[in-house]
């Protein structure tokens, strides 16, 4: 499809925009923010499920497709994994004045902001006890008897979740905040004994916290002051159970590959109307708004989806990221969180903040410019801001490891970096809304995610280029050579992000054009100069992550918390452990990123403690698998130059290595030299629903992931098993995979066993061996039918087709391949041996071949197994 505006960004604003402001309607967005404030200002879960209801209508009145995940509470305690311990739900709540008179005080059902979240149940009957007022620690902690608040409700303006468990301590059962609310006396605070639940070391605390405004707090206080003695009854009616919570998606499908996505994360089940249903009603118009658009004709349907993320603020979206089984990472997206505010009360700010610190930056510039127009088109009273990152803490997604690139549009800050008055109170209603500002805040992300959801290699080039020229200033700015190093490294992490966008071209031309711009940026600024620092052995090691992004503390044990609070790092810290960074690399990163030092024993500290928890393993460099021992043990195996092999690997069976499995790859390359070539399963076994050789992740381990991004791998346009080959005799190999079948002797396993090339598995049994599938073909067996399937690849030009495939065996072989296995053993001419730690095998791929051959000759002619046709 042709496109129907430039490819620059100048040009898709001025092209794009246009349709989409006529499209958005800033009071159709508040509408919506009414909606979902209705269910969820009652910070109930039962309600929170009547909001899903709300979005999944919404979305699909607006042309989305919808799902519905639902993740239930508890679990994996004390795992640091961002888990809701259990779900509340708050029926009633009233606080009464019985003695003297009569006078109620609280009620949830006129506000709902009375009760804090993860507050305990009175008994049915309620409590009834006298007030007491305590409005200082000193005061709480003079109070020496035993459990002297057993038999008192207090009011107090401490902090209920830094202080609950000092009360707790004291046998209070009922305590009543009347904190005040800054310029708002009316206003009642939003309170949380917890984020997703109680601390682990309160999780036992059974504590009813109820919350006044400051204006309800001093007519309490005045009424205790004229009556000298009150008797408060509280009845407090809240359900706590094992429950779900509800991660909502509406999707704007693409039109070529779906299964490719661009985030948005917009919390709801909080109680406010700019924090945050306004971003959730955000990412509703934007979707109806591109509906819109495409039904009409009048904008083609992105390339890939855009999927609008409902959910929980963090526990949601980070389950999903963690659970929810899709092909590829997202590869960009945004955080809509608190906005369109009136501009008086954000002070006319619209911030745009940068994604995490060691992600893909280009996202920032994108962004920037999209909501630069918007504002010039709508005139909302707004200026731009553009800021370093902000952890919301949602924006933790951007964890290049596991995430995406997840910059935050908001109207939270006010001049001077101040939050906005009504944050996190009742005072948060849809009045504070600008219905300008809404739909600025629309057109602006609107643009932004349309244009990464459709981009391709045009778009992807635009971008490198913008983002070597902001590298290059940032380094003719610069005197460090340390920052220098962190700005090539996160050129260098921005580009290899971005060819995610390669479209209808190689891998190979894309790596050579963006290898082009790294040099560009390798030439400007300092030199960076290996200094010679002696460093210990604990800062030598090499953190390599073993977990998603980072842990909360809520549920992690205490002794392993306090150690990653008194390092004073951030959680992102975490995320410059990229396998290849020191301990003390890190440390000068976070130096740089912090624009002061960091002491590598706080780092180190930091990061035993999150080896302790699970989240890394650290690995000792002495003691680490090097490229010559690899190699020395390749060679000891028999594998020689000029040698043509097909690898099947494991890398954790081999061992910790040093460098991972570039490293690996590094030494195959050694081994076999200039004159022998390596090829590699890459399959997707039928996950990719669009093959994309330059983009489509491999099923088939790490080793074959590093091996087809190799600069000069070829890989084959199998749809669901492709091999990548390095070395003179790729291209020969993996010609016309598609059209000559998945394992036939045409394919580049046929055409091994044709040119006496070997097998070589390292670390993995034959049962990972894909020449006993060439020896099935040539009996032939009646149950492979390697043209029965129908998939779609991408083509050189940049078009989908549509081609036939595998079908693969509707159940197992009668003729195990333990029977391989065995016959191999036996035979001298298969050499076994350990590479790195790993035992591995070399044969001659002829022989694997041969003996399955042999074994199923008289069981294939009368077996009944046939292919698995789909419908």
């Amino acid at each position: 499809m042709s496109r129907p505006f430039p490819a620059t960004v100048s040009g898709f604003n001025r092209a794009a925009l246009p349709l989409f402001q006529k499209a958005i309607q800033g009071n159709r967005i508040l509408s919506d923010v009414n909606a979902v404030v209705a269910g969820d200002r009652w910070n109930s879960f039962d309600r929170f499920h009547d909001t899903t209801r709300t979005l999944v209508d919404l979305y699909e009145r607006a042309g989305a497709q919808t799902d519905v995940t639902q993740v239930s509470t508890g679990g994996a305690i004390g795992s640091g994994r961002w888990i809701i311990h259990e779900a509340t739900d708050v029926r009633s709540a009233t606080v009464d004045i019985v003695s003297p008179g009569r006078k109620r005080i609280l009620d949830y059902k006129q506000n709902p902001w009375h009760v804090a979240q993860w507050s305990a149940a009175t008994p049915p009957g309620g409590i009834r006890r006298p007030l007491i007022i305590i409005d200082t620690r000193e005061d709480l902690e003079r109070l020496r008897s035993s459990r002297p608040l057993e038999n008192r409700i207090v009011l107090t303006r401490l902090d209920l979740r830094t202080n609950m468990k000092a009360f707790a301590a004291k046998g209070a059962g009922v305590v009543i905040s009347d904190r005040p609310v800054r310029h708002l006396p009316n206003a009642t605070s939003w309170s949380k004994l917890g984020w997703g639940g109680l601390y682990l070391e309160d999780a036992a605390l059974r504590l009813v916290s109820l919350v006044l405004s400051e204006t309800e707090g001093k007519q309490l206080r005045r009424e205790a002051g004229r009556q000298g003695r009150l008797i408060l009854h509280a009845k407090v009616d809240i359900r706590r159970y094992t429950g779900t919570h509800d991660i909502v998606s509406g999707i704007v499908r693409g039109r070529e590959n779906p299964q490719d996505e661009i985030w948005v994360l917009a919390h709801s089940a909080e109680p406010g109307a700019i924090d945050n249903a306004s971003g959730v009603a955000l990412g509703v118009e934007i979707a109806r708004a591109m509906e819109a658009l495409i039904r009409t004709g009048r904008l083609p349907r992105p390339r890939r989806s855009i999927r609008f993320l409902n959910a929980y603020e963090c526990y949601g979206f980070f389950h999903y990221l963690e659970h929810v089984r899709r092909f590829h990472t997202p590869l960009a997206g945004a955080n809509f969180d608190t906005v369109g505010s009136r501009p008086d009360v954000c002070d006319g700010i619209l911030s745009w903040r940068s994604t995490i610190p060691m992600s893909a930056g280009f996202v920032d510039a994108l962004g920037a410019s999209m909501l630069r127009a918007a504002i010039t088109r709508i005139q909302p009273g707004y200026r731009l801001a553009t800021g370093p990152f902000v952890s919301t803490s949602d924006t933790l997604v951007g964890d290049p490891k596991y995430g995406f690139p997840c910059p935050w549009v908001t109207t939270h800050y006010r001049s001077g970096g101040r939050t906005w008055a009504a944050y996190h109170t009742s005072a948060d209603v849809p009045a504070l809304l600008s219905r300008k500002g809404l739909a600025a805040c629309a057109l602006g992300m609107a643009g932004y995610l349309y244009y990464l959801a459709d981009g391709g290699t045009p778009e992807l080039m635009h971008l490198a280029r913008a983002e070597t020229r902001r590298s290059i200033q940032l380094l003719k700015a610069t005197r460090s050579p340390s920052d220098a190093d962190i700005h090539l490294q996160l050129h260098d992490e921005s580009l290899e992000r971005l060819t995610r966008w390669t479209w209808g071209d190689s891998r190979t031309s894309i790596t050579r054009r963006l290898d082009d711009l790294r040099k560009d940026v390798a030439r400007t600024g300092p030199r960076t100069k290996a200094t010679s620092r002696r460093l210990s052995p604990a800062s030598r090691r090499i953190p390599r992550r073993t977990a998603p992004l980072s842990p909360t503390l809520e549920n992690t044990p205490s002794a392993i918390a306090d150690r990653i609070r008194a390092s004073g790092l951030s959680a992102w810290t975490l995320f410059w452990a990229d396998g290849k960074r020191s301990l003390q690399e890190i440390a000068d990163a976070v130096s740089v990123e912090r624009r002061k030092p960091v002491s590598i024993g706080d780092v180190v500290s930091f990061f035993e403690a999150h080896s302790d928890l699970g989240y890394v393993h650290l690995q000792d460099p002495a003691r680490a698998i090097t490229r010559s021992q690899l190699v020395k043990d390749l060679n000891r195996l028999g594998v020689r130059r000029g040698m043509d092999l097909v690898v099947h690997s494991s890398l954790s069976r081999i061992g910790d290595v040093r460098g991972g499995a570039d490293t690996v790859l590094d030494a195959l390359l050694g081994a076999v030299g200039k004159r022998g070539t390596l090829l590699f399963p890459s399959f997707n076994h039928r996950g990719a629903h669009v093959y994309n050789p330059a983009v489509t992740l491999s099923r088939s381990g790490a080793i074959t992931n590093a091996a087809w991004k190799h600069p000069d791998a070829v890989r084959s346009d199998h749809p669901s098993h492709p091999v990548a080959a390095i070395g003179p005799k790729a291209d020969d190999y993996c010609r016309d995979h598609a059209r000559n079948g998945c394992w036939t002797t045409e394919s580049p396993l046929g055409r091994l066993v044709d040119q006496g090339g070997h097998l070589l598995s390292l670390g993995v049994g034959h049962t990972s061996t894909t020449l006993a599938h060439v020896a099935e073909m040539s009996v032939p067996c009646g149950c492979l039918d390697v043209f029965g399937s129908k998939s779609r690849i991408l083509g050189p030009d940049g078009e989908v087709q549509e081609v036939s495939g595998l079908a693969w065996r509707e159940r197992e072989c009668p003729v195990g391949i333990d029977r391989l296995e065995y016959a191999l053993r036996r035979s001298r001419r298969q050499k076994r041996g350990k590479i790195g730690n790993a035992e591995s095998t070399l044969a001659p791929a002829g022989l694997v071949v041969d003996l399955r051959r042999a074994h199923l000759t008289d069981v294939c002619p009368t077996c009944p197994i046939r292919p698995h046709y789909e419908k």
